[in-house]
């Protein structure tokens, strides 16, 4: 029987050490940064996660609040358009009774100034009925 080749043996040694070297100086190290790579790339997607749910939260209570906002701020211009509109018409409630005051006392002004005028001209066509009567008759007539 021939002895075994040693060869064979040195190659099969060598091969499990370079494979165990590869293994710890290679493969160990990588797979570790590569766990420490995902662990952090899953704790910043967390972060990321709860930190856009703030932000939603956030952002929804703000536009609750600016809704709000614009619904008082309405109420208010409502209010303030109705005080307006009530202060308009008593302003032209006033306005419109004063007028018809200054009314009434212009047409019983002009009603005293036609009827003195009536008078005056009562009083001036009877002169004038008497002159003209004095001239066609040629002498005085007395009313």
């Amino acid at each position: 029987m021939t002895p075994p080749n040693l060869s064979l043996v040195f190659i099969i040694l060598c091969f499990w050490v370079t494979l165990w070297l590869v293994h710890r100086f290679l493969i160990q190290p990588v797979t570790t940064v590569l766990e420490e790579r995902n662990s952090r790339i899953d704790s910043a997607e967390k972060e990321w996660a709860a930190k856009n749910e703030a932000l939603v939260s956030a952002t929804a209570r703000l536009e609750e609040e600016l809704s709000e906002a614009a619904r008082s701020a309405s109420r208010a211009r409502e209010a303030y358009c109705a005080e307006a509109q009530a202060a308009r018409r008593q302003r032209m409630e006033g306005a419109r009774e004063r007028a018809d005051e200054e009314l009434r006392v212009a047409v019983a002004d002009l009603a005293r100034e036609a009827e003195t005028a009536r008078k005056e001209l009562h009083n001036q066509a009877t002169l004038l009925a008497q002159e003209l009567a004095t001239r066609l008759v040629g002498r005085e007539v007395l009313s």
